[in-house]
């Protein structure tokens, strides 16, 4: 089985160390390459264009809002589907502004400020200052570089809203969220579960947005259910 790993806004596939030897014990792993596109729509049409047959599709935050696009377009193709720490709301006004402004920051040479300035509101409280998880975080997001972050958070901001198409999704999903993720509460993944109503739901407790990191253990356990399910 062949699986796509779409990575985060802001991040390299570093997000996905923790679970990369799992997915490579069940076949080829590839990284899409969220970089190059201002649009969610361009991102699952560049996916879908560099990659032929079928596949399973990981996406975690922006990756996920990458993985519904992939499936509006093309469901034919993908033969499983895990949605990790997303959503399938468009951005609110007040969360427009937010990036906004953090783009304004960027634009005026603060990238590393930017980033620094992120990574609380990526981990629980209890995270808040494990030095560890954010010298992990640095080396995840740095090498992104500016001008991709800014052509990712118009895509983000100017995506849609794709609720409506939530249940015709009819292949094996895995909805897998932190239990104190603070920048998609876990509401979001509520939402998704219940419009996908024969998805698995997976909590993962002690663990924010950054639960790979966070908790790989389990959060290794809740991609293992996943892929057995796509067997």
């Amino acid at each position: 089985m062949k699986t796509i790993v779409i990575p985060p806004l802001l991040c390299s596939p570093l997000t996905y160390t923790p679970v990369l030897d799992t997915l490579w014990s069940r076949g080829q792993v590839t990284i899409a390459d969220t970089r190059r596109d201002n649009t969610i729509t361009a991102m699952a049409e560049r996916l879908l264009r560099e990659n032929t047959g079928d596949f399973a599709v990981l996406g975690t935050s922006m990756g996920g809002y990458v993985a519904l696009e992939v499936m509006r377009q093309a469901p034919e193709r993908v033969i499983a589907l895990a949605l990790v720490s997303t959503s399938a709301r468009a951005d609110t006004d007040e969360q427009k502004a937010a990036r906004a402004r953090q783009s304004a920051l960027v634009e005026a040479g603060q990238f590393t400020t930017l980033i620094d300035a992120a990574f609380p509101g990526v981990v629980t409280a209890e995270n808040e200052s494990n030095e560890t998880l954010l010298a992990i975080w640095r080396q995840m997001t740095t090498p992104l570089g500016a001008d991709a972050f800014l052509r990712q958070q118009q895509a983000v901001m100017n995506r849609a809203d794709l609720r409506y198409m939530l249940p015709a999704i009819t292949c094996p999903t895995a909805i897998i969220h932190g239990a104190g993720d603070r920048l998609i509460p876990i509401a979001a993944a509520e939402e998704l579960a219940a419009a996908l109503t024969t998805a698995t739901y997976t909590v993962i407790e002690d663990a924010g947005h950054f639960l790979f990191h966070e908790q790989p253990a389990a959060a290794r356990a809740a991609i293992v259910a996943w892929l057995d399910l796509a067997v």
